[in-house]
């Protein structure tokens, strides 16, 4: 009985949109099994696909990690610089004890002060 309905006909007379607007998209997720759906997947299939230079070119990874190195590298050289400035201050103070300097006789660089 089927086989005389002509098919084509019927759906020009349905509209579509107005019967996916009347979905509810929750409910029909909640209804499918994630898991399962998830256990089809081959992972290792999709990765073989993936262009790495090519991604890196296009995610300019190479940028970011020189970027993000040079970040790190000036941190720890103003560390260093901040180290070295503290020992410098510590070993004038000893020489000027030493040499019983009075700190506001000695000048505050070379050339200053004369």
């Amino acid at each position: 009985m089927l086989n005389l309905v002509d098919v084509d006909a019927v759906l020009k007379h349905v509209d579509l949109n107005r019967q996916l607007d009347r979905i509810d998209i929750n409910a029909l997720l909640e209804r499918i099994d994630m898991d399962r759906l998830l256990d089809r997947v081959d992972i290792n299939r999709i990765v073989a696909k993936v262009d790495v230079e090519e991604l890196v070119q296009r995610t300019e990874l190479g940028a970011l990690i020189a970027e993000s190195t040079s970040s790190v590298a000036q941190r720890v050289l103003d560390s260093l610089r901040a180290e070295t400035v503290t020992l410098d201050d510590l070993c004038n103070r000893v020489v000027n004890r030493l040499l019983r300097r009075a700190p506001d006789t000695v000048p505050l660089g070379p050339g200053v002060g004369r």
